[in-house]
């Protein structure tokens, strides 16, 4: 009786189909929904971007995430889960037209994640970091190979999808990457006020902050709530907040933005020449070749 493949090679079968013939790095849409794969045929320099909540498994290849003080170094068969989403930069190393790299990602439903949490026995509250690393090896990538299987039976997405995708949940909740994800659904008082700090800097990129009154707001002093924020983020406040104006710029010079000036105090820059150093010192070219290669 012969052995069934393990969950690497089962998904690198399912996925074979979308990876040929695609020209350098691109991510593909599946029938599957929020679930992507990702191929290059080239190594890539590291590149600044959002790690929203999701679930990534890495097939083929080496990629390199990087959280402020966090490293990540994900090889074939690792795996990856994020609780709310981080700026972080990611790089593929080692990938060739002979042998390109391979990724999936899945966009966790956070309502169907949160309704398993829910049945599950309560867990301890433990801070950790908002993104955790694991392998494919056992239930989690039996569960990720059968949702990802459907990639190939479309007509039955409808029907089987909810239910792989719950399994996979269950699974990750079970696993070491569970204390992580247990921080979308969990009430820990301080760890949502933390989340709710984050949230205000993602989404008040563009305005000063005071550092001792978000904390405040955080229920904290000063040095607890930097020591808790970068524990979990794995970024401080500020530079948390640099990352989210910077990669906002970066979309507003990828528009059409009108100046390099502009840009910057849109984001929330008083000093162009600092935003020019920030810039170029995060994605590797100054934002006046960025606006220069938009179509």
């Amino acid at each position: 009786m012969l052995d069934s493949p393990n969950p690497t090679t089962r998904l690198l079968d399912e996925v074979a189909p979308f990876i040929v013939g695609q020209p350098e790095t691109v991510g593909l849409p599946t029938p599957v929904p929020r679930l992507r794969v990702w191929t290059s045929t080239c190594a890539t320099l590291p590149t600044p971007a959002l790690f929203e909540p999701m679930f990534y498994a890495v097939l083929r290849g080496t990629k390199v995430l990087i959280m402020g003080a966090n490293r990540f170094e994900l090889l074939a068969g690792a795996c990856a889960a994020s609780s709310f989403g981080l700026p972080y930069t990611h790089q593929l190393i080692g990938a060739t037209p002979n042998l390109p790299y391979v990724g999936i990602s899945l966009h966790l439903d956070i309502g169907m994640l949160s309704r398993v949490m829910l049945d599950m026995p309560k867990s301890d509250h433990r801070w950790t970091c908002a993104v955790a690393a694991g392998d494919l090896s056992g239930p989690v990538g039996e569960a990720f190979a059968r949702l990802v299987g459907l990639v190939s039976t479309p007509d039955d997405v409808g029907m089987l999808a909810p239910h792989y995708e719950t399994e996979l949940y269950y699974r990750l909740l079970q696993s070491p990457m569970g204390d992580t994800l247990r921080q979308i659904g969990q009430r820990n008082e301080r760890l949502q006020q933390l989340k709710a700090a984050a949230d205000w800097l993602a989404s008040h990129y563009s305005e000063p902050v005071a550092i001792p009154d978000l904390a405040a707001s955080a229920g904290m002093s000063v040095t607890s709530f930097h020591r808790h924020f970068k524990a979990v983020t794995g970024h401080s406040p500020l530079a948390f907040q640099r990352h989210m104006r910077l990669l906002q710029a970066r979309k507003l010079l990828a528009a059409g933005g009108a100046n390099v000036s502009q840009v910057a105090y849109e984001v929330g820059y008083l000093s162009p020449p600092q935003f020019s150093r920030e810039y170029k010192s995060m994605f590797g070219s100054s934002p006046k070749v960025d606006l220069q290669r938009r179509p």
